[in-house]
């Protein structure tokens, strides 16, 4: 078989897309929530589903500030161009303002995908009790148990799967890079998550002409249930961050993972 690739190197412009709503006690203090809107082909799940989510929490923020509220510290919504050819959207916003966002920057929420199944929790492990709780909040919609208690059940049958840690919580991922979290965490130490659901929806669409909105509709998520479950846990990470009295580190699961990665 003879293979022939023809690749086009036209230089085009990239727009990133942000909003924010400035703090009411803490302005100079930033919780950043984003994901890319950019494709291969079609891009159903990915990013679109995760883009969705982000969409339509910034709707729900925008409909509390037409009341006259105001969160605690400074919100940024954020959709990246150009993540698949190299993260160069979030990356080149990260450099440009990177000065800012080291002495201000809270933390960065990422949703790069999302199906039907269970919470995947990635990220830094200061925030992983903080994550936890969020899931405890959340509603599965195929069970009607919160998200936190169906993902237990998981792992319980699945002993190739991270226990739990010592105070009970789920271990989450740690972020390597790959999407557009990766200049927060990686470049200026930003504490981040990943969040989507999955593991009910099979594979082989990814980042092919076949991750098409009739195929997402069909397999993915066909009546959007965790689409909704997904602006629904980022949208309270986000806001319990904004608005939190002092914000939820946590460095005893940070610890421990560390320990368990040693030993």
């Amino acid at each position: 078989m003879e293979l022939e690739l023809k690749f086009d190197w036209d230089l085009t412009p990239i727009y990133n897309v942000l909003a924010t709503l400035e703090g009411r006690e803490r302005p100079e203090q930033l919780v950043i929530r984003g994901n890319h809107h950019d494709a291969w082909v079609n891009g159903a799940r990915d990013p679109i589903s995760g883009l969705v989510a982000l969409m339509a929490e910034a709707r729900a923020v925008s409909a509390l500030a037409r009341t006259g509220w105001r969160p605690k510290r400074t919100l940024v919504f954020a959709a990246w161009d150009a993540e698949e050819p190299g993260l160069l959207g979030s990356t080149e916003w990260v450099e440009q303002h990177a000065d800012r966002l080291r002495s201000q920057a809270v933390a960065y929420i990422n949703t790069d995908g999302n199906s039907r199944g269970f919470l995947g929790m990635s990220g830094s492990h200061t925030l992983e009790r903080f994550i936890n709780e969020v899931a405890h909040d959340v509603q599965d919609p195929q069970t009607g148990v919160s998200v936190s208690a169906r993902l237990a059940a998981r792992r319980r049958v699945n002993t190739a799967s991270p226990q739990f840690q010592a105070n009970g919580d789920h271990p989450i991922g740690a972020l390597g890079s790959g999407s557009d979290y990766t200049p927060f965490l990686q470049h200026l130490g930003v504490a981040s998550l990943n969040l989507s659901y999955s593991g009910e929806s099979g594979g082989g669409s990814y980042h092919s002409i076949y991750d098409s909105f009739d195929h997402y509709t069909r397999f993915g998520d066909p009546d959007f249930a965790y689409a909704v479950a997904l602006a629904q846990t980022t949208g309270r990470a986000v806001l319990r961050l904004a608005e939190a009295d002092v914000l939820p580190f946590e460095f005893e699961n940070f610890s421990e993972t560390v320990t368990r990665y040693v030993d």
